[in-house]
């Protein structure tokens, strides 16, 4: 903006002196060396003085304003026709103008092609998962829900993490591990009388529970050790998506 301020000043013929001499007529505290350093983008100009240098340089803002890409910061950059807009006073761009390509532009954000936000995206995910107690490429579904206390006892008998143990059991039977054993417990009719019997049925279902979901636990720590595949498809439980061999 600076050099436009010096062209439309010499277009007119006048000095820098002129042009502070002006300013100072209106209030402010300009210099010779005040505009020199405006001219050279080395001092900003305040709210006040860009409402005033129509007075001081006797033409339209508009014509003031530079054409192409003006920086009104290090890092956030606006075309000249934005800037119109916003000073028309019929234009309030939304944050979203800010991340997108176009009129406005944000270092390392809005001015980025679109394999730099492939490429971002894909470390944000790689970080989540790297991060993420759940196994990789988790299906959301799954994952609502903290490990119950059953899974979280499987999870010590099995070595392994009760988010593994409840990943395996919703993804094989659409519920926690508590939920299903609970469930089985139903199906059997009437429950067993007296608070031993009713644990020891829990108990068995419990262990067969988790040995139907301990070889998904196992396939998911597999693909944990192994490289990172975005958008890898997600381990199938046994029976489902599949025929049986044979």
């Amino acid at each position: 903006m600076g050099q436009q301020l010096q062209r439309v000043r010499e277009e007119k013929g006048r000095t820098a002196e002129d042009v502070a001499r002006q300013a100072q007529q209106l209030g402010l505290s300009w210099h010779r060396p005040t505009v020199s350093q405006i001219e050279r983008g080395r001092r900003a100009l305040s709210a006040v003085e860009l409402i005033m240098l129509p007075l001081i340089y006797g033409c339209p803002l508009s014509d003031l304003l530079p054409d192409g890409t003006m920086w009104l910061t290090p890092d956030v950059g606006v075309y000249a026709r934005e800037v119109r807009k916003v000073l028309a006073g019929d234009y309030n761009p939304s944050a979203r103008a800010l991340r997108v390509p176009g009129g406005w532009h944000v270092t390392g954000v809005s001015d980025r092609t679109g394999e730099e936000v492939a490429h971002q995206m894909a470390r944000a995910v790689a970080h989540m998962q790297a991060n993420s107690p759940w196994p990789a490429n988790a299906q959301i579904r799954y994952v609502q829900d903290s490990p119950d206390d059953a899974e979280t006892k499987a999870a010590k008998r099995l070595s392994t993490t009760p988010h593994y143990v409840a990943y395996a059991a919703r993804e094989t039977w659409g519920r926690g591990l508590a939920a299903e054993r609970e469930a089985r417990l139903l199906e059997r009719g009437e429950l067993p009388e007296g608070k031993r019997a009713l644990q020891s049925a829990r108990g068995h279902i419990t262990r067969t529970l988790i040995a139907e979901v301990e070889p998904i636990v196992r396939a998911h720590e597999a693909r944990r050790d192994e490289p990172e595949q975005l958008g890898g498809a997600p381990v199938e439980a046994p029976g489902k998506g599949r025929e049986a061999d044979g």
